[in-house]
């Protein structure tokens, strides 16, 4: 059995191309065949989104994701307070969630990375 924190951001599989861009980021309380509970914040964002106030933020709660509904995860450090983490813009179309020296990437603007 693993005793270490994890925690994750999930990116949730969206049911048509237009449809905004829903991210889990928080802690793993609890895992079922079906289903993965976590103690969490959700992120919600259409495409155009150049600063912290586009993305809208959920409150912090328990919720239990299908595992069907899940697209990819990333593990982020164990030590990473995403409950207390802050939305921060590069200045460049990039929003991060941002807890100390732990950046987790929320929005990356493609234009950038050529």
């Amino acid at each position: 059995m693993r005793n270490a924190r994890r925690v994750w951001k999930v990116r949730v599989v969206k049911d048509y191309p237009e449809a905004h861009n829903h991210l889990i980021v928080g802690e793993v309380v609890e895992e079922g065949p079906v289903w993965v509970k976590l103690r969490c914040r959700t992120y919600h964002f259409g495409r155009s989104v150049e600063r912290p106030q586009d993305v809208k933020v959920g409150s912090l709660s328990m919720r239990i994701i299908p595992w069907t509904r899940v697209e990819i995860i990333n593990e982020l450090p164990e030590g990473f307070e995403f409950a207390g983490a802050r939305l921060v813009a590069d200045g460049k179309g990039n929003v991060s969630l941002v807890h100390g020296r732990y950046p987790c990437p929320i929005v990356t603007n493609d234009k950038n990375a050529r």
